[in-house]
């Protein structure tokens, strides 16, 4: 790629006017439902909600502020409804002169063909990437493999592009953060600076561009989302004092928590005129007496029949105060009630230096939520999270977690595969070496806006499936822990398949009993073991049939049994059934017999 040392100049020459600039999330930013297609008609549909992803707004705004060169900003894409060469079509015909692209896990590849299908296409065009997938700060090699991408940003990303958009209209460059430049295939790396700023902290990103947020909302109508289908991503603080090993929140780069000063009741109250719903975004709501005063407030707007509603998913990781949101959520808005223990015993929480609560106090907070809510209403919403692949953890260790879980009252348990990040402090390779963590690349169907129903995912052979996995673009690929100094991935699987099992109702009827309550904890502890010694069999055998497909094609997909002697990819299973086939992997039926006589587990 040549240097683009002089381009500001030659960019302006080919444009003749103002500089035209377009932000692509490209999702998935769905909560509920997913988009895929419609099984009966073979038509796309488009998914049951929308998080706006306000990130675009906010650079906006800083630019707004301090910027020399005011360009033309033009509205932002929410949702991944068309192939990489359908966006670069639309880029082309929006006269689009740059581009910013907000990579996650979930849409690196994406993002990766549309940077380089619109230089291809765009000779004046420029690229920058930000987002927390992106190592360009710490890989000297990023350009060599991404010539296509001019600049990437890390951390906050409000001053480094207000300096790209200035650099690239005027030719002045001022000192610059945060930014790693392209120059001939070789990084540049500008210094790491959190953002201070007075004058943009104390103003309101939301409120001093009402019509631009109105106009945005207004281009998702004619894909068919109302304001009850909409839910606006706001962020009040920003920064994490923690340094778990598994999250690049931060990017391992500061621990400084930043808020904003603006006048949140009147972006709360411009967010109930809007009718949408909003989601908190900080990384632990609730670490300040401001926050709870925050969601009060929210909730005193909320109308049972309006569709605006503040939402509460990243709470206080040491705050006894949790509970408070668990409660609301529920009373007020009918949400489920997530526990994020991620594990209930501490060596894994220490090893991934993840703070927590002890097991008496996460006890003392679920005793009252239920008391709050009432024991009938608490079974139906109450949900533990907990991570699978962390250090220290073992069969033993989450025999302990079931049977701590499923003693206080909660079936509904929801197993995270550790996934590497690659700005987590989990990545780095001292850290794996030294709790012996391996990780291979997982894929998991994960279908993107409009992606057809294809009956040809129906498959009945494993090998099928994963010539699937290999072509299919929407397969999410994940760097996910396969051993660690204490788990092999036959004991991870054992455990997702014994995950599986709790969630069927007829081992819920088993915990529950037959006066509906929670047996003793004898007899959950005998439960318990009985699946994990069948699901452990199991596991062993479904290794064993995708050994060969796994050397054959370098990754591996995560399946979990669904009766019948077949296993699905997991998330095909469970998130996704009405809109995606399912992809049954014929494997034969095992000899171990099932447990409580599940119907379909021979």
């Amino acid at each position: 790629m040549k240097s683009i040392i002089g381009m500001p100049q030659l960019l302006l020459r080919d444009l003749n006017k103002k500089m035209r600039i377009k932000f692509l999330a490209n999702g998935p930013l769905t909560h509920g439902s997913f988009g895929y297609g419609d099984e009966e008609s073979g038509k796309s549909s488009t998914a049951s909600r929308v998080v706006i992803n306000m990130s675009y707004f906010m650079m906006k705004h800083y630019h707004t502020l301090h910027g020399k060169y005011q360009p033309t900003w033009l509205i932002q894409e929410f949702l991944v409804s068309k192939t990489a060469s359908e966006q670069v079509d639309e880029l082309i015909k929006d006269r689009v002169d740059l581009l910013l692209l907000s990579v996650f896990v979930w849409n690196t590849e994406l993002q990766m063909e549309i940077a380089k299908l619109y230089r291809e296409r765009v000779p004046h065009g420029r690229v920058v990437a930000g987002g927390p997938q992106l190592t360009a700060h710490k890989d000297g090699d990023f350009f060599k493999k991404h010539p296509y991408i001019d600049f990437v940003v890390y951390g906050d990303g409000e001053q480094a592009l207000s300096n790209i958009i200035d650099y690239l209209a005027t030719g002045e460059r001022e000192p610059w953060v945060n930014t790693v430049e392209n120059i001939e295939g070789m990084a540049r790396l500008w210094p790491f600076e959190a953002l201070r700023d007075e004058k943009y902290w104390s103003t309101s990103p939301y409120l001093t561009q009402k019509q631009f947020i109105r106009d945005s909302i207004a281009s998702l109508r004619p894909h068919g989302f109302g304001p009850g289908q909409i839910m606006i991503a706001v962020e009040f603080a920003r920064g994490c004092m923690y340094k778990c090993a598994y999250c690049d929140w931060s990017q391992n780069l500061t621990k400084k928590v930043l808020r904003r000063k603006a006048e949140w009741k009147l972006e709360l109250e411009f967010f109930r005129d809007l009718d949408v719903s909003i989601r908190e975004t900080d990384a632990n709501f609730g670490s300040w007496a401001e926050d709870l005063a925050i969601y009060d407030y929210a909730k005193s707007l909320y109308k049972p029949n309006r569709n605006f509603k503040f939402l509460v998913w990243n709470t206080a990781k040491l705050k006894k105060n949790a509970h408070h949101f668990m409660i609301g959520n529920a009373e007020t808005y009918g949400k489920r009630v997530v526990f994020s223990f991620e594990d209930t015993e501490k060596g894994p929480l220490e090893a991934m230096d993840r703070p927590s609560l002890s097991w008496q106090q996460h006890q003392d907070m679920i005793s009252k939520v239920r008391h709050r809510i009432g024991k009938e209403r608490f079974e139906g919403l109450a949900t533990a999270e907990l991570m699978l692949g962390m250090p220290e953890q073992s069969i033993g260790t989450f025999k302990e977690n079931f049977k701590k879980i499923l003693g206080e009252g909660i079936t509904d348990i929801i197993l995270n595969h550790w996934a590497i990040l690659p700005n987590s402090p989990g990545a780095d390779p001292e850290y794996l070496k030294r709790h012996g963590v391996e990780f291979k690349e997982h894929r998991m169907f994960r279908g993107y806006g409009a992606v057809p129903y294809d009956k040809n995912h129906i498959s009945r052979t494993i090998d099928d499936v994963y010539k699937i996995a290999q072509s299919n673009p929407v397969y999410l690929r994940q760097s996910m822990v396969l051993r660690t100094n204490t788990m092999e991935y036959v004991d991870m699987v054992t455990v997702m398949i014994v995950e599986d099992l709790i969630g069927r109702d007829v081992i819920k009827k088993k915990i529950r009993g037959d006066r509906n309550h929670i047996v003793s904890a004898s007899e959950i502890e005998s439960i318990v073991d009985r699946l994990f010694d069948w699901a452990g069999t199991r596991a062993t055998h479904i290794l064993a049939q995708h050994k060969e497909c796994t050397e054959k094609y370098g990754f591996i997909l995560p399946l979990t049994y669904q009766g019948g002697g077949s296993f699905i990819c997991k998330w095909s299973a469970k998130s996704l059934h009405r809109w995606v086939p399912r992809m049954d992997v014929d494997i034969g039926k095992g000899h171990a017999e099932a447990p409580f006589d599940i119907v379909g587990y021979g």
